[in-house]
């Protein structure tokens, strides 16, 4: 594929309140990754979704705790994304871990 490179996306699935230590997970992740340079983070709030243990979150006004589901997907060489799939798996209690070999296209 012309003009395409090889790369690999990880995703890091889980909730909006998880924590390390008092600190919220998403912006220990983010700040990690930018420390190993890799190359950009996107974080994704959903509207809603469940995971193994079957509980639905939603954005539904009449739940009370709302616990929602975030995404953080990544994109690099595997050898600098495999350092930070180490400190997610220290640090996050549940959630999920995906890799996914992808080709992208920089402009």
């Amino acid at each position: 594929m012309e003009g395409f490179v090889k790369k690999t996306e990880l995703r890091v699935i889980f909730n909006e309140n998880d924590s390390y230590h008092g600190n919220s997970l998403c912006r220990l992740i983010v700040e990690e990754a930018h420390k190993l340079g890799i190359s950009g983070a996107t974080v994704i709030q959903t509207k809603g979704g469940y995971g193994s243990r079957q509980l639905v979150h939603t954005t539904d006004v009449l739940r009370l705790s709302a616990e929602l589901p975030i995404v953080i997907s990544l994109v690099d060489d595997i050898e600098k994304l495999n350092p930070l799939i180490a400190y997610v798996k220290e640090r996050a209690k549940g959630g999920l871990i995906s890799l996914q070999e992808i080709w992208v296209n920089r402009k």
